[in-house]
């Protein structure tokens, strides 16, 4: 069971500001909340659909609600989380309304977690923030759902506001490479795509168990890396981070896997460099709480760059010859919230043009990025189809490749160093693949 949130949410003085300007309008205006814990860190409306510009929402609109809750996930860095939703209207809140939060804060709750692949932690909580705020009174109602228990009645809790909130939140950085390759058996597009997912997740779990090194420390999960005695108002604590992965799975300290057989049609390879960002409120700087957050950010940004890849490919009538080669899969970019110290992203093709990602953020995000303020990352990752072809067809249905996979494993300095070594041997040919 995830901690309480308690009866009181604190948002950045960045929200009332877009607030106050929503209030300006006549329309029925919803949103989602961004943020952690019990700490909101931005605020985005919910597009306004073209048909229907006076404003939204009804039910027959939810699914235009949760295509905004995947996008504004994927432009969050490790540590933040779509945490809520909000509605802005001419009227009080009543009861049907309240309850029609419920619902569609569910269904966003049950969107984003499709796309989470890491497990559950008692450092999570289940709470989700509704707000709802009345804009010919100004009146303020905030509401707690536990997303974990829906069918419980919601518990009121205090809104208010902090200047400045974000600005000296301590930031965690880490670089990373990465060699992942997936079996895909089925080479229809749902096939790509869900072979994809499963193998992300089997890598997903890895990166979990794997050793974290803070500032070049193997530190004790409750050590607090911004203690009181030396928090600096004035100056940003910023944490390094270094992952030490399994090379065949499980965890540090197991006994090596037995071999296993895989039988596919062709092999993703993802293969190159990222980095990882992660934000801590002053309150949440342990070791654990920070390591967690470095994970989840390698692990969202490698899926989030993998699904772009695919979809891609899949919208390509031509996939099989279109995509032989090495393909450079979309580089992560970030960019400032406005009046925070807090920064989203987002991915951008190597055929897309700087105004693209201008138009989404605006879009998604609900605030524009002046020119030349994206941060490419040094993120250059390939990905690659690797199959058999053989006349017409572009795959052979009798390309079987068997993996065998070997393992060692030491420890050195507390610090877990894996290799593994897979050899891919072809029941019909003698083609090998390293792993």
């Amino acid at each position: 069971m995830g901690k309480g949130m308690g009866k009181g949410i604190t948002a950045d003085a960045a929200v009332e500001k877009y607030f106050a300007n929503l209030k300006a309008s006549t329309s029925y205006i919803l949103g989602l909340l961004v943020g952690q814990g019990e700490f909101v860190v931005h605020a985005a409306m919910t597009p306004l659909k073209e048909d229907n510009p006076d404003g939204l929402m009804n039910e027959d609109d939810k699914d235009y609600i949760l295509d905004h809750a995947e996008h504004l996930n994927r432009m969050v860095p490790g540590g933040l989380s779509v945490m809520g939703m909000f509605v802005v209207s001419p009227s009080h809140q009543t009861k049907e309304s309240h309850m029609k939060m419920r619902r569609t804060m569910a269904a966003v709750e049950n969107r984003v977690s499709e796309d989470r692949l890491w497990g559950f932690s008692e450092e999570d909580t289940n709470d989700r923030v509704m707000l709802h705020i009345c804009s010919n009174t100004n009146k303020v109602t905030c509401w707690i759902m536990n997303i974990k228990e829906p069918s419980k009645s919601s518990k009121s809790a205090t809104w208010s506001y902090l200047q400045w909130m974000t600005a000296f939140w301590p930031v965690a950085v880490c670089p990373m490479d990465i060699d992942l390759m997936f079996p895909i058996k089925d080479k229809t597009r749902h096939g790509l795509m869900q072979a994809m997912k499963d193998g992300m997740m089997r890598w997903a779990k890895k990166t979990e168990a794997s050793v974290c090194l803070l500032n070049n420390k193997n530190l004790p999960a409750k050590t607090n890396l911004n203690p009181p005695t030396k928090r600096n108002n004035s100056q940003r604590i910023k944490i390094q981070g270094q992952i030490f992965i399994p090379a065949a799975g499980g965890k540090l300290g197991e006994r090596p896997s037995t071999a296993s057989v895989q039988v596919c049609s062709c092999i993703l390879r993802l293969k190159g460099s990222l980095g990882c960002r992660a934000y801590m409120n002053p309150a949440r700087t342990t070791a654990k709480t920070t390591t967690m957050y470095i994970k989840r950010d390698i692990i969202r940004s490698v899926y989030s760059s993998a699904k772009n890849f695919f979809e891609h490919l899949i919208n390509d009538e031509n996939s099989a010859k279109a995509f032989m080669g090495s393909q450079p899969l979309a580089k992560r970019v970030f960019f400032l919230v406005p009046d925070t110290g807090i920064s989203l992203c987002d991915y951008i093709l190597s055929s897309e043009t700087e105004a693209a990602v201008q138009e989404r953020v605006r879009e998604w995000a609900g605030f524009t990025i002046p020119d030349g303020q994206l941060h490419i990352t040094q993120q250059l990752v390939q990905g690659r189809l690797e199959w058999h072809q053989d006349s017409e067809e572009g795959m052979d249905s009798t390309w079987v490749p068997v993996y065998k996979i070997q393992q060692r494993r030491k420890i050195t300095m507390g610090v877990a160093v894996a290799s593994g070594v897979s050899l891919v041997a072809c029941l019909i040919y003698s083609l090998f693949l390293e792993e």
